[in-house]
């Protein structure tokens, strides 16, 4: 009995010790290493392809690396640029009929008010004047505190553009470099068994890191589809591209859809389109259900984490490192999962031979 419970404090310790030096490596050395992480886990991934093209084409692999790359950046760039005009239309489109907007709020609280005097007896013009002075309130403190706060940060975005275009330049000149001696690192640190060991964790982390990440692309599409297609013979006005987009929000969390087809629902109630808010409504929680229905498939059983873990892991995430949280907390969930079970010696051995048949060497 003794020795069965020293052998859990021992595996509570190592879970942990685990848990600290994930926590540590992640929020202070992934700022100074992701970039190179990036770097080498796509050359990685696209050097058995790039080998091939070498000995067919006679191109080096880093002129090979970074053509791609820069499609990539390029395609990417585009696509964030016209997704964000898109949005900025859509607003300025909003704010055009703040007007519009306000009087036809009044007019459904003035009927609501009304109804309920009607029904219940209660006073209906105290009820709206409490709701109005309410809005009133709320608007002048946005406009107030948090309109000249996004203004005063213009700055920080700047600098976080700058960031982002520094970590791409970083990533694709350091995977140029990496595809060039690629073959020859791999094949000197194949020669060290604890590098060996390294490797192959870090190459169970990047499988897991794949299999969410096409998960999340494959639910992505599909709500992004069925967004659009609803929205569109629902009769809504542009309602492929609002479908799209409200898919394409879907990938935040907690919020996802909602933070479209909420205020779209509550939209149509304002103008007396009563079927068109149902249906947003009804689309809301349907690409919940979609959600919660893929997730274990795509994600869960692949992987062997639970879905509601992955969940904690994007909350807890947000929580500690701030908004790439979204992205650092799963990462931190997986390397915990993977670096635990090697540790205790419960999946793979890093022997020689397995090294070798891995690195191909």
């Amino acid at each position: 009995m003794e020795k069965e419970m020293e052998i859990k404090v021992k595996e509570y310790a190592l879970l942990g010790a685990v848990i600290i030096g994930v926590y540590i490596g992640f929020r202070f050395l992934s700022p100074l290493a992701a970039p190179f992480l990036f770097a080498f886990a796509f050359v990685a991934w696209l050097h058995p392809w790039l080998e091939k093209v070498q000995n067919k084409i006679h191109i080096k692999k880093g002129v090979l690396t970074a053509g791609i790359l820069l499609l990539f950046c390029v395609t990417a760039g585009v696509g964030a640029w016209c997704l964000v005009i898109f949005a900025i239309q859509k607003l300025s489109d909003l704010l055009g009929q703040v007007d519009v907007f306000e009087e036809r709020f009044c007019i459904f609280v003035g009927n609501c008010c009304e109804g309920i005097e009607k029904k219940f007896g209660m006073d209906g013009d105290g009820i709206e004047q409490f709701i109005l002075e309410r809005v009133n309130v709320f608007i002048e403190n946005f406009q107030v505190q948090v309109v000249p706060r996004i203004m005063n940060e213009s700055v920080g975005y700047v600098k976080n553009f700058v960031g982002v275009v520094s970590f791409l330049a970083i990533m694709i000149i350091a995977a140029v470099l990496l595809a060039k001696d690629y073959t020859e690192m791999m094949r000197k640190l194949y020669c060290r068994e604890e590098m060996r060991c390294v490797i192959n964790i870090g190459k169970k982390i990047f499988r897991h890191i794949g299999t969410f990440i096409r998960a999340q692309f494959i639910i992505l599409l599909i709500i992004s589809l069925l967004c659009g297609a609803t929205l569109f013979l629902g009769g809504f006005e542009g309602g492929i591209a609002i479908g799209l987009f409200t898919g394409f929000m879907d990938m935040l969390p907690f919020i996802g859809t909602g933070l479209v087809l909420m205020p779209l629902a509550f939209w149509q109630i304002l103008n007396g389109y009563y079927a068109k808010a149902v249906i947003c409504v009804i689309l809301y929680v349907v690409c919940a259900l979609t959600r919660e229905f893929l997730e274990p498939k795509l994600i869960g059983e692949r992987m062997g984490i639970f879905p509601v873990a992955i969940l904690f892991s994007v909350y807890a995430g947000v929580k500690l490192f701030g908004v790439f949280g979204i992205v650092k907390g799963p990462l931190a969930l997986i390397t915990i999962y993977e670096v635990y079970l090697f540790l205790r010696g419960k999946k793979g051995v890093c022997g020689k031979n397995e090294g070798r048949e891995e690195s191909g060497v």
